[in-house]
């Protein structure tokens, strides 16, 4: 069994194509999406519309809750983004689950326990431990860093982070995502990278976005 997760597309469609494609040419039976949709991309609305007309199991990110109508957050990208969602777009986040479960790989955004925490990049194994155990799995997949790893505790599994389909923090502005395969001796994972026109994206952002070139940079440089 294969099983794609993509995660942290904030509002970037071009990206999100992109990832969709590569997902398509490697044919796994599962594709699951791992949350934060909308928030800070040129095209909120786009994004969400695609995936959720994708049908396919998505859960809650931390900035999905920050655009639900009884959200306390209110900072400036947040109400722009929150402009830009339909009702319906809206109304698709509110129901967003906190995780997603598949045999025993589980997706989460941030941590088995917290929609917010974080989980670094290269954590050691005893928080590699806590994650396998309180998720009750032998893979965790999650994204919300926006940086793209492969963890392993031996005789347990797998924690893999996804990376960002729309803005990766590692250097890197490729679109990430990760592939998962279950077989005899349990799961392995992949991370791939996806090109897309990160240029015309990035141009892309409308005049009253609150902070154009500061997003659009993070686009171009795969950097935070």
């Amino acid at each position: 069994m294969r099983a794609a997760v993509f995660s942290d597309v904030h509002g970037n469609p071009a990206a999100l194509e992109a990832v969709l494609a590569d997902i398509a040419a490697q044919r796994p039976e599962h594709v699951i999406c791992g949350g934060d949709l909308a928030f800070g991309g040129p095209d909120p609305e786009a994004a969400v519309a695609r995936v959720k007309a994708l049908g396919v199991p998505c859960i809650r990110g931390n900035t999905d809750e920050w655009l639900t109508p009884d959200a306390a957050e209110r900072e400036p990208i947040s109400d722009w983004t929150r402009s830009r969602l339909s009702g319906a777009s809206r109304e698709y986040l509110a129901s967003l689950p906190f995780d997603h479960r598949l045999g025993d790989l589980v997706v989460v955004h941030a941590t088995p326990w917290s929609i917010s925490a974080m989980i670094p990049k290269n954590a050691e194994v005893p928080l590699l431990r806590r994650v396998l155990t309180e998720a009750r799995a032998a893979a965790v997949v999650y994204g919300h860093i926006h940086q793209g790893w492969i963890g392993r505790v031996p005789g347990l599994g797998l924690v893999v982070n996804s990376g960002s389909v729309g803005f990766p923090f590692d250097g890197d502005p490729r679109a990430s995502y990760a592939l998962l395969e279950q077989g005899a001796s349990g799961w392995t994972a992949e991370l791939r990278r996806v090109a897309y026109e990160i240029e015309r994206a990035a141009a892309g952002f409308p005049g009253d976005h609150p902070d154009p070139v500061g997003w659009a940079a993070r686009m171009r440089t795969g950097r935070r």
